[in-house]
């Protein structure tokens, strides 16, 4: 029931996405199901490719993707959910949907505690997915016996992305030397998140205060609680309404990550869904995207990343026993490496937060699977590589000139991403 339903919700909202609608409230509303934010399941469509200039074949590809979809991350959230209606059902505070909505809680307790963070079934097929396209898209790169290296974050759900990938290709090419490595000396690089500056950072206020006032302006938990519970004084006495409501939220989104028999549609208004969204999409700009009155610091993240791509690339064109390199990792790496790159539609400078829905979205940047991929092309009768860069498998462009857009030239394109690290550093 659940399942068909928001699939396809999911699949008719991706396909207006692909036809690059603007992102209004009106538009969010329509398409409920994307205020989810990052939790989206990844698109099922795909726009066309520019076809490659004339004589220039694809031959290395770089990549870096998040883990496909999974359980909600934090097992303790089941928990203290779960909690929270047992202990006000024993104090006779739960109105009949409050009991239902508990019930349905114990169930979500009992069926993924031990899965919090895990990859699911729909997770693996997305890469399984993306795996598919990328081989039938360039054939040419996977050919008999080409190496593909191959790093993964030491989650396991990104080990397990990685595996349903390389188990993919393999099937498609049984001949491709596949070298898989995921290590704690890769980290610093797959999945750089460094929690005191971003704190810090989140803590002046110049960012505080605008994204307090909008937490404050459009968090209300006042019918949800009176929905669910009787006892407005035990209410009062046990229950943070706010942290409860922002945590519900968060819960409803993970479900879209599994054909759960799970649903919490009849709890949420789109209104209530739509306020949340615009407040965790601000977060997330604030915290990990490029915003400005958080001094555009969480770029810079992505240094090490990008170093390593561009490196790589270098090596491999020049030696040519390497013809991809895949990454796994996770969106508090990706959504930086957006921003760095200055990919189009992801590198916005917004200051107020009323209208930041208007350029910058993070269901469209770091929907589950999300992925970036570098195609490198030469030619017999010219010397320039040229590369381009898909997020999501749609083409991007990038902050410099070209004539053949999206196609650029390497030489180019690395002397500016080398330009623009140097000075970050």
């Amino acid at each position: 029931m659940f399942s068909g339903r928001v699939r396809y919700a999911v699949l008719l909202c991706w396909a207006v996405f692909i036809a690059n609608a603007q992102t209004t409230k009106e538009y969010m509303m329509d398409h409920i199901v994307l205020t989810s934010g990052n939790y989206v399941p990844y698109p099922d469509q795909f726009p066309a490719q520019t076809k490659a200039p004339k004589g220039y074949k694809p031959f290395y590809i770089s990549h870096y993707g998040r883990h496909g979809s999974r359980y909600h991350h934090t097992a303790k959230d089941y928990l203290n959910m779960y909690q929270i209606f047992t202990q006000a059902d024993s104090a006779n505070a739960l109105t009949e949907k409050g009991k239902s909505v508990g019930q349905r809680f114990k169930q979500m307790y009992d069926l993924y505690y031990d899965r919090a963070g895990d990859l699911t079934k729909k997770g693996a097929q997305q890469h399984r997915g993306i795996a598919e396209r990328m081989y039938q898209s360039f054939p040419m790169v996977f050919r008999k016996n080409a190496v593909i290296d191959v790093k993964s974050s030491t989650s396991v759900r990104c080990v397990m992305s990685m595996d349903a990938f390389c188990q993919q290709l393999k099937a498609m090419e049984p001949t491709l030397q596949i070298n898989n490595e995921s290590s704690k000396r890769l980290m610093y690089y797959l999945a750089n998140d460094p929690m005191e500056d971003k704190n810090k950072r989140l803590a002046r206020e110049e960012w505080e205060k605008p994204f307090g006032n909008l937490h404050y302006r459009l968090i209300h938990p006042s019918r949800m609680i009176h929905q669910l519970f009787s006892d407005m004084n035990y209410v009062n006495a046990h229950v943070d309404t706010i942290a409860f409501m922002r945590k519900f939220y968060e819960i409803k989104g993970s479900l879209l990550s599994d054909d759960s028999p799970i649903n919490f549609d009849d709890v949420w208004t789109k209104e209530e869904m739509y306020n949340n969204w615009v407040v965790q999409n601000a977060w997330w700009y604030g915290a990990y995207g490029p915003c400005p009155m958080t001094l555009n610091r969480s770029r810079y993240f992505a240094n090490d990343l990008l170093k390593h791509i561009l490196d790589e690339a270098d090596e491999a064109i020049k030696k040519g026993d390497v013809q991809a390199n895949l990454r796994f990792g996770h969106d508090t790496a990706l959504l930086p490496l957006t921003a760095l790159l200055g990919l189009s539609g992801c590198n916005d400078h917004v200051t107020d937060l009323d209208t930041l829905l208007s350029y910058w979205n993070e269901y469209r940047i770091i929907p589950m699977a999300a992925n970036i991929q570098f195609i490198f092309y030469r030619s017999k009768k010219n010397t320039d590589i040229l590369v381009k860069v898909m997020l999501n498998e749609r083409e991007v462009s990038l902050p410099l000139k070209s004539e053949q857009s999206p196609y650029y030239k390497w030489e180019e394109v690395k002397k500016y991403y080398r330009d623009l690290m140097n000075k970050n550093e």
